[in-house]
């Protein structure tokens, strides 16, 4: 096989993805974005190498090259790391007729990583378990994807919604699978859940998000959210696919077209070196993903460089990170080391207003760091609440019942008690200002944070 191209950055590469791997529900593990970006390359070469294979193999370097702009051997087994302890549940249906209907679970796939030798490189060998590996070598239901348009997104839950679109997109009501919204959750987060989710925020986090960048990112189609509602509460939801007509420049366009992308405008691979860096210093995976997208990776690379040089005086390097990217910190020393010297009184300006800004940087991590311990010591009344026998629960509320202040406030705690959102939160909060741990000095809370990230 010739591995002189990137299939990636160069030209189409289609994988036929069996439809019943396309919305995972993870039972353990967690999916990344870019670990479902090698799930699908990986598959494709697994594809080219046919079903006689029980066992796939392709130079390490290679898929490197494929993902990751940098050569990050480690990051890649990481994800490697991530599908190898996801399982998942499986259900198809060879025939169609529901007394065949199949189940199985199994990981995503097993790997392993074979030491270069005898002038062989560093390869990496993989299989799939065996009740699912001819469905998904040679699947018979299937979905036709663009490997290089996942590399567009930025958010795991916009890939899953972007390979659910191209699945329904030819079937005739143009409706795809009308599910729970837990289900729905555990699918567009890529991870099991612990509880049922709010659906408030799941729609604001990661709904709405993946939606935008779904119908932003390619020409084909358009996503349309259908709430099920059983009185004013969500219960299932269900998307329509909307095939977008064709613009007068689309009509024009070269047949080595696929899905309203052209080959021309794929992005180059993700730094994956960045992304790593990025989440070790406390970025969530899809905040790292998110960023990377939207900014100059020098730009971020440099704001990198500048929050490490501050490491020690910054109790969170993540909030730090965003604030001096949003303001340019590093962008303003870069300007201020190459003034000349006969600028010195501008070179004086900006270095006051360089240390002005650092200043209201530190306040502003601090601040933020100090909001966060806050809402891990409610989480932590929460958790120490429901813990708590009937009896103590039941004295508790009678103690902060007494407390408030207003007959209506009274009237709703003794009628809905914790039901009540707003009554909630003040609750909780009340809890976890009970005894000293709420009014932490700045080297205790640094302490957390420290123990936090450990």
């Amino acid at each position: 096989m010739s591995m002189a191209k990137s299939p990636l950055t160069e030209e189409p590469t289609i994988v036929r993805k069996a439809n019943p791997a396309i919305a995972i529900r993870p039972t353990t593990g967690k999916l990344t974005i870019i670990s479902r970006r090698i799930y699908n390359l990986l598959l494709y070469h697994a594809q080219q190498q046919g079903i006689a294979s029980e066992e796939y193999s392709l130079p390490l370097a290679y898929i490197v090259g494929q993902i990751s702009s940098s050569e990050n051997n480690a990051s890649i087994k990481a994800r490697l790391r991530e599908m190898a302890s996801t399982t998942i549940e499986w259900n198809s249906n060879p025939t169609g007729q529901p007394e065949d209907q199949e189940w199985n679970i199994a990981s995503l796939l097993a790997a392993k990583i074979t030491p270069a030798r005898q002038g062989k490189p560093i390869t990496l060998t993989w299989s799939y378990a065996p009740g699912v590996r001819r469905q998904l070598v040679e699947p018979k239901q299937y979905t036709r994807l663009l490997l290089q348009i996942s590399t567009q997104l930025s958010l795991y839950s916009a890939a899953v919604l972007l390979e659910i679109g191209f699945q329904y997109l030819t079937s005739p009501g143009q409706l795809t699978m009308r599910e729970s919204v837990d289900w729905w959750a555990a699918v567009l987060k890529g991870q099991p859940l612990k509880k049922p989710v709010d659906y408030r925020f799941f729609k604001r986090d990661t709904l709405m998000p993946g939606l935008r960048e779904v119908n932003e990112s390619q020409s084909e189609f358009e996503l349309e959210m259908l709430e099920h509602r059983v009185g004013r509460k969500v219960l299932d939801l269900q998307f329509r696919i909307h095939r977008k007509k064709p613009s007068s420049s689309s009509k024009t366009r070269s047949n080595s077209t696929l899905d309203g992308m052209a080959p021309e405008a794929v992005p180059e691979p993700v730094n994956l070196e960045l992304f790593e860096t990025l989440i070790g210093m406390g970025l969530r995976d899809v905040d790292a993903d998110a960023l990377l997208d939207s900014e100059d990776h020098d730009r971020i690379q440099k704001a990198v460089q500048y929050t490490k040089a501050r490491q020690g005086k910054v109790d969170s390097p993540a909030a730090y990170l965003r604030t001096a990217i949003k303001h340019g910190y590093a962008d303003a020393d870069a300007q201020r080391d190459e003034e000349k010297p006969d600028a010195a009184v501008d070179s004086g300006q900006i270095s006051e207003i360089s240390t002005a800004a650092r200043l209201v940087a530190d306040q502003m991590a601090q601040e933020a760091l100090r909001r966060e311990y806050e809402r891990s010591l409610i989480a932590k009344a929460r958790q120490e609440y429901g813990a708590l026998p009937d009896e103590a629960q039941a004295d508790l509320r009678s103690q902060f019942g007494r407390l408030l202040s207003t007959a209506r406030d009274q009237q709703s705690w003794e009628r809905i008690g914790i039901t009540s959102p707003p009554l909630s939160a003040r609750f909780f909060g009340w809890i976890a200002h009970q005894g000293d741990r709420w009014n932490i000095n700045e080297e205790q809370l640094r302490l957390w944070a420290e123990q936090k990230t450990t």
